[in-house]
């Protein structure tokens, strides 16, 4: 995925003010539906044919957020919306089709896809969900491999190629990443901290100098959290009226975890899924530093799980200033464009500043895929259509480049530094397959142990018969659907 991003380092440090940040008037959009040689080389072997006003249309989940949209009517004064707009308008005009979106629950949104197949109904020719969701539909045999799409190119720019390699299992690939389903880029982890608390406490680092600098690191934030904490109220107890290092629950274990560049699962050097949580030093040593340092009752830790009669979230106590730091996804940050502090983004932190790079988990029941349902029967539209939306979505001020505006139009865009933090979030998105594919519902079993390390290793091992047995059992799946 950095060689899909590598473009954002220079929207967000140049040119990203001037992309869409100036409403056009659609009428006016100054890139014609066709491709020309002023968009350069690399659009220059598009595929393109005319398809006489077919129908072309999608299943899409509802994640809650604009970017999650594949499709709009008109325009109506929103940035992301009128890029939207223009896209698919081009695409429909260049390859003479009439796109259409069906939105539903992600939940929904797999049993009509399930259905479309099992009744051979020819309705719908993609269909753009979770990436849990479409592992289970690819397993199933209701997706298209891509060597059925002969118009998709996944070494272009405008597919995420190395997120795409990262999901597969055995030799098919058989769901999508890129510029053309947005809300992808939404479920980046990443670390929200209060800036206005930071420059308020004497004797802690600026934060964006750590990131800059690789030190960016467990211990350094720790710091940072415990010289945050401070009785607020004075009556000795930790409440909501207290101020924080930071709001956590045990859904942010694996963002922290995984951040530390260790996993549940990986691949061998044959591309076999491997096991890796339980039996590994690494894995086991940062699961337990993660939940004795942010899970369990500490002072400078308001753990949401252990003040459920409180009723607040770990979002509202951030954007209540009453907690430096939080733990979440970029899309989250939609809903804190009314927060009266000044905020900044931060990558996950390092175990140890000797770690190579940032790692920034990508949580598949919020990372969108796209795929081509197999009974659309029509795959060379459908692969076509897919690659012209995605080549267009990549294009120069197209959706990609008003998406990552309109993320960086709230308060903290007026802070250079963010930028460059969020395209250090953007550019190390990682999976977890294991998580992806649900193998022993481990991925759930680490998030509830959150706090409890006492009892990780007899609780994974409890699980490890049944993990090999999904495993094993996957690759029968996708093997008997290759060959049928």
């Amino acid at each position: 995925m950095k060689k899909l991003l590598s473009f954002v380092c220079f929207l967000l440090c140049v040119s990203l003010l001037f992309s869409c940040g100036k409403k056009q008037d659609p009428n006016e959009y100054d890139h014609a539906a066709d491709f020309t040689e002023e968009d350069g080389e690399l659009y220059a072997t598009v595929p393109t044919d005319r398809f006489g006003g077919a129908t072309f249309r999608i299943l899409n989940a509802k994640t809650g957020a604009i970017s999650s949209k594949l499709d709009s009517e008109s325009v109506n004064g929103d940035n992301l919306n009128e890029a939207l707009f223009r896209r698919n308008s081009n695409v429909e005009e260049r390859l003479d089709v009439n796109i259409e979106e069906e939105r539903d629950t992600p939940e929904n949104i797999s049993d009509k896809a399930r259905s479309a197949c099992l009744a051979g109904d020819t309705s719908y020719s993609a269909v753009c969900n979770s990436s849990d969701r479409m592992a289970t539909l690819a397993v199933s045999g209701y997706l298209v491999s891509s060597e059925y799409l002969t118009g998709v190119n996944l070494s272009k720019p405008w597919w995420n190629a190395e997120a795409i390699d990262a999901t597969v299992v055995g030799t098919d690939k058989y769901f999508f990443y890129g510029d053309l389903q947005l809300s992808y880029y939404d479920a980046h982890s990443m670390v929200g901290v209060n800036m206005d608390m930071v420059e308020d406490i004497n004797g802690i680092s600026d934060p964006y100098e750590l990131v800059k600098e690789g030190k960016w690191t467990l211990d350094e934030m720790l710091k940072m959290m415990r010289a945050a904490a401070y009785d607020v109220d004075g009556n000795g107890k930790l409440n909501t009226d207290d101020r924080y290092g930071a709001a956590v629950d045990s859904s942010s274990v694996l963002s922290l975890v995984i951040g530390c560049d260790t996993a549940m699962f990986s691949k061998n050097d044959v591309g076999m899924p491997q096991m890796d949580c339980l039996g590994n030093d690494k894995f086991y040593d940062v699961f337990t530093f993660i939940s004795e340092s942010f899970f369990q009752r500490q002072e400078y830790i308001y753990n949401v799980d252990l003040h459920q009669d409180e009723k607040i979230s770990a979002g509202d106590m951030f954007a209540e200033g009453k907690s430096m730091f939080y733990i979440t996804t970029v899309g989250s940050l939609y809903s804190l464009q009314s927060m009266e502090y000044e905020f900044g983004v931060l990558p996950m932190p390092k175990y140890t500043e000797y770690q190579k790079e940032y790692v920034s988990y990508l949580n598949p029941e919020k990372a969108t895929a796209i795929g081509a349902i197999s009974t659309g029967r029509n795959y060379l539209r459908t692969g076509i259509v897919l690659e012209n939306l995605a080549a267009e979505s990549h294009r120069e001020s197209g959706l990609r480049d008003c998406y990552v505006d309109t993320v960086l139009s709230f308060r903290y865009v007026d802070d250079a530094k963010s930028r460059e933090s969020l395209a250090t979030v953007l550019e190390t998105g990682t999976f977890d397959l294991g998580d992806i594919y649900g193998w022993g519902n481990i991925a759930q079993s680490v998030r509830s142990l959150a706090g409890d390390d006492d009892t990780f290793v007899s609780t994974i091992s409890a699980s490890e018969l049944k993990t090999l047995s999904d495993i094993r059992e996957t690759f029968q799946e996708l093997e008997s659907i290759r060959y049928e």
